[in-house]
C-alpha cells in the first residue's frame, strides 16, 4: 500500500464492520489536475479508501494471520462531489462470506449525506509464509497502530511525559 487513504480509525466490530475517517485536504496532489478550478476528490480514490478498511477489518478480524485480497467492486454509484474540506467517513460492513470469501458494503458520507457506495468482494487468504505478505500484514498492524492512537496530550508532552 503505497498511499494512505484512511486519516482515522473511528470504530471496529472484529469479523462485521469498522468505520474510518478521511479527511481530504486541499493539499493533496491529486488538486492539481482534478479538476483545475473545480478540485473534484477521485471517485477511485474513494474506492481505494474503501479498500483499506476493508483490508484493515480483516486483518483485524484475523489477528493479521489472514488478509483480504480485493477481487472486484460492484454496484458503485457516486451521489456527491467531496470537495476540499470535506470529511468522508467510511463505514465498511460485512454482509455475508461463502468460504474465504466475504462480500462486504461500503458507504463514504459527508456531513451525514450519502457520497458514495459500493460492494466489495474480497477473497480472504492465509499468510503463512510469504514474505511479501507477512510485510504487507505488519503493514496492516503498523497502520492500525498509528490510526488508532490517541491524539497527543500537549500538557503531557510539555511537562515530559
Amino acid at each position: 500500500m503505497r498511499f494512505v487513504l484512511i486519516d482515522r480509525i473511528v470504530g471496529v466490530e472484529p469479523g462485521r464492520a469498522i468505520e474510518t475517517l478521511k479527511n481530504v485536504s486541499a493539499s493533496e496532489d491529486v488538486f492539481d489536475d482534478h479538476f483545475p478550478g473545480f478540485p473534484i476528490f477521485p471517485g477511485a480514490l474513494i474506492i481505494e479508501a474503501f479498500d483499506q478498511s476493508a483490508q484493515l477489518l480483516v486483518a483485524l478480524s484475523h489477528g493479521f494471520e489472514r488478509l483480504g485480497r480485493l477481487e472486484r467492486v460492484t454496484a458503485a454509484s457516486f451521489r456527491r462531489p467531496v470537495r476540499p474540506g470535506d470529511q468522508l467517513r467510511l463505514h465498511c460492513m460485512r454482509r455475508d462470506s461463502a468460504g474465504e470469501r466475504w462480500t462486504m458494503a461500503a458507504t463514504a458520507q459527508v456531513d451525514g449525506q450519502t457520497a458514495a457506495r459500493a460492494t466489495l468482494h474480497l477473497a480472504i487468504e492465509e499468510i503463512g509464509r510469504d514474505p511479501e505478505a507477512r510485510a504487507r500484514a505488519e503493514r496492516l498492524r503498523e497502520m492500525h497502530r498509528v490510526l488508532t492512537a490517541r491524539p497527543l496530550d500537549a500538557a503531557a508532552f510539555e511537562a515530559g511525559l
